[in-house]
């Protein structure tokens, strides 16, 4: 009796044990399946990124592509007739001699024409800026903040103490952050009713820290909103095609604020 009894126990120990032993295997089972489906979802999802990346990289790519044909066009095609036609302004002379009526209608068609040349040519530059190409970002960024504050619509000051980073960046990296600071200036003129600007740009040698900062009204309605709008959305895709990030701060009645944090690779 003793032994039947002995032999039972021992049955029922080894059964605990055996069942014991099937259950943490299968939740180890269960975890490495977990963790094989969580990666393959992880590369996935990484794939998808850098798929989107690469489609809109070729988007940026053909829009400059395209901004810099316009951009030509207008300056090789539309400018040089423009400048010709003021030639033959100058030329023409009337058969009676010329007169107090003729003399203010050439000076007022030579005006209109010298607006007009001087609009090509601006957007012209705005499309395909010819400094950036030759001279880097740094002077391109010189060159546009002199024109805003020759313009006087904004009162611009401009501390840039990476200038020997920003003329090595790709240039890739240096039109997609032109177009960013191009887009940032736009909106504050266009929308901000700021007064003054301030742009900065400096390096620890790894990151590009670029602030920009104005004295306007700020945003209408919370950050997380403003950023579903175009202007945004803009600056957004350029930044992550360069895998640049950004810190928004803005209130309204306090001014906009923006950090964009750039990983420095030179060519």
């Amino acid at each position: 009796m003793q032994n039947t009894t002995d032999n039972i126990f021992i049955l029922v120990a080894l059964g605990m044990i055996g069942t014991f032993l099937l259950v943490v295997s299968f939740i180890l089972f269960s975890i490495r399946n977990q963790n094989k489906l969580l990666k393959q979802r992880q590369q996935f999802q990484q794939a998808q990124i850098a798929h989107q990346k690469e489609l809109l990289k070729a988007v940026i790519e053909s829009q400059e592509a395209e901004r810099k044909r316009i951009g030509q066009d207008l300056h090789d095609d539309v400018g040089t007739t423009i400048s010709g036609l003021r030639l033959l302004v100058e030329m023409f002379k009337p058969t009676g001699g010329e007169d107090k009526n003729y003399q203010d209608f050439t000076q007022s068609t030579k005006t209109i024409i010298d607006k007009i040349v001087k609009d090509v040519r601006n957007i012209s530059h705005n499309l395909s800026p010819t400094t950036l190409r030759y001279y880097g970002l740094a002077a391109a960024i010189n060159e546009h903040c002199t024109i805003i504050n020759q313009s006087g619509k904004l009162q611009l000051t401009l501390n840039n103490t990476a200038e020997q980073v920003l003329e090595k960046l790709p240039i890739t990296t240096s039109t997609a952050i032109y177009r960013v600071m191009e887009e940032l200036l736009n909106n504050t003129i266009k929308h901000s009713g700021a007064s003054k600007a301030d742009i900065g740009f400096k390096t620890n040698g790894e990151v590009l820290t670029i602030d920009y900062a104005d004295n306007g009204k700020g945003l209408p309605g919370d950050i997380e909103t403003a950023k579903k709008g175009m202007g945004m959305q803009n600056i957004e895709s350029r930044l992550l095609n360069i895998n640049a990030t950004y810190n928004l701060q803005s209130a309204a009645g306090n001014g906009f604020q923006i950090r964009i944090e750039c990983p420095i690779v030179t060519v």
